[in-house]
């Protein structure tokens, strides 16, 4: 159960300095842009080890019973939260991320608020909820610091987004039940 626990600390404690605009600035004048990547990237890994490897250590004790709307939509929503994660990760610069600003976020928002409503169990609820948080966190802080997209949007950039999201989505709802245990419906 520590390595959850631990895991989720060490993710977003770095995650929460690299969406604090001045202590993401102190850190990378003290480290070195490249080094301070590093460091989050590999502590980023090192976290999402500790959180899967803790992940059936967590209690799993039942906290409100899962919304039947939120498992139905779930398919839906979840594509499109891979859709903004292809988008944003891959900074592809079409009107979707002009848009949004930071599509990889608000992908975030939609994937672990749909998790969060879809279970109901004390780790998921830990888990989703963190990152629900997190995410709306980092999305406020960035658009508040004035981090907004600008840039000329092409629409080839939301077409491969769109194509390699619903390609990924597809691929993780056919294996959701050998990776997660949950078959989706």
């Amino acid at each position: 159960m520590w390595m959850f626990y631990s895991g989720l600390a060490l993710f977003f404690v770095l995650h929460l300095a690299t969406a604090t605009p001045v202590v993401r600035q102190r850190l990378v004048t003290a480290l070195g842009e490249n080094a301070w990547k590093g460091v989050v990237a590999l502590g980023s890994l090192g976290a999402i080890v500790l959180i899967v490897s803790g992940w059936k250590y967590a209690p799993t004790t039942p906290l409100f019973p899962p919304s039947p709307i939120a498992i139905r939509v779930a398919p839906v929503l979840v594509s499109v939260a891979l859709i903004l994660f292809v988008i944003g990760g891959g900074n592809l610069k079409g009107h979707i991320r002009r848009a949004l600003h930071h599509p990889m976020l608000v992908g975030v928002i939609l994937w672990s608020a749909t998790h969060l409503l879809a279970n109901g169990g004390l780790r998921e609820t830990v888990l989703f909820g963190a990152f629900l948080l997190f995410a709306g966190y980092a999305l406020c802080s960035l658009l508040l610091a004035g981090k907004r997209a600008a840039f000329a949007p092409a629409w080839k950039w939301d077409a491969i987004g769109i194509g390699i999201g619903l390609f990924v989505a597809i691929g993780v709802m056919h294996i959701h039940k050998w990776l997660f245990g949950v078959s989706v419906s």
